[in-house]
C-alpha cells in the first residue's frame, strides 16, 4: 500500500517524538528516526531537507498538543475566573502526570536549541508559543467572565508560563503531586486577584 507524503511526514514526526522521549533529543538523528519508523534514512532526507526542519516539526507537534490541552478547557461555560483557571491548570496537570517523558522533553528541546548554533530561534519560538497560548486563555477567561485584567496581558501570560515551568520541572524531580497542586492553587488565587468586573461605560 502506497504511503502519501503527508502520511510519511506524520509517521516520521511521531517516530522522532518516540526517540526523543525515550533517549533524549540528542538521540534524534536520521538513522534513529528511520529505524523507529521502519523506513530508510533516504526517506527521512526526502521528506525533511534537514534535521532542523525535522526538529522544528517535532517541536511544533509538541506545541500543538500543549495548545489543545490548555485552550479546550477555557470554553467550558463556567463563568467564574478561579474555576476556569483551575480547570485549565487541572487539564494541563493531567497531561504532565500522564506523559512525564513528554514534558521532560520540552525542557530538553529548549536547552538543546540554546546550546546549538542554528537552533537558537527554536527555543524562542517554543516559548513564544507558550506565552501566546497563555494569553489566549486569559483573553477567553476575560471574555466569558466579563472581566478585565489589571496588569498587562503579556506580563500575566509570562507569569503563567514561568510558574508552570517551575512547577513541572520541580515535579519531574520529586514527583510530589500534592505540593504541585498546592502551588497551583495559591497561584490561581493570586492571578484571580488581578481580575475586576468590566466597568459600565454607558453614559
Amino acid at each position: 500500500m502506497r504511503v502519501s507524503s503527508q502520511q510519511r511526514r506524520e509517521q516520521l514526526i511521531e517516530a522522532a517524538l518516540v526517540v526523543a522521549k525515550r533517549d533524549g533529543v540528542g538521540a534524534v538523528s536520521t538513522r534513529t528516526v528511520a529505524a523507529e519508523a521502519g523506513a530508510t534514512p533516504g526517506i527521512v532526507h526526502y521528506v525533511f531537507s534537514s534535521m532542523e526542519e525535522l526538529l522544528r516539526a517535532m517541536i511544533s507537534r509538541m506545541a500543538d498538543q500543549y495548545i489543545d490541552t490548555v485552550t479546550d478547557v477555557a470554553v467550558s461555560g463556567d463563568h467564574d475566573v478561579s474555576s476556569l483557571l483551575e480547570k485549565s491548570f487541572t487539564q494541563l496537570w493531567s497531561s504532565v502526570e500522564g506523559d512525564p517523558d513528554g514534558h521532560l522533553l520540552t525542557f530538553e528541546v529548549a536547552a538543546h536549541a540554546l546550546r546549538h548554533a542554528g537552533f537558537n530561534d527554536l527555543a524562542r519560538w517554543q516559548y513564544a508559543t507558550y506565552q501566546e497560548t497563555a494569553q489566549r486563555v486569559l483573553e477567553r477567561v476575560a471574555e466569558v467572565c466579563e472581566i478585565e485584567w489589571t496588569v498587562p496581558l503579556d506580563v500575566l501570560a509570562r507569569m503563567l508560563v514561568v510558574i508552570n515551568d517551575g512547577v513541572v520541572l520541580t515535579w519531574l524531580v520529586d514527583r510530589d503531586s500534592v505540593k504541585a497542586r498546592e502551588v497551583y492553587e495559591v497561584f490561581i488565587g493570586e492571578v484571580s486577584a488581578y481580575a475586576r468586573p468590566l466597568r459600565d461605560t454607558a453614559g
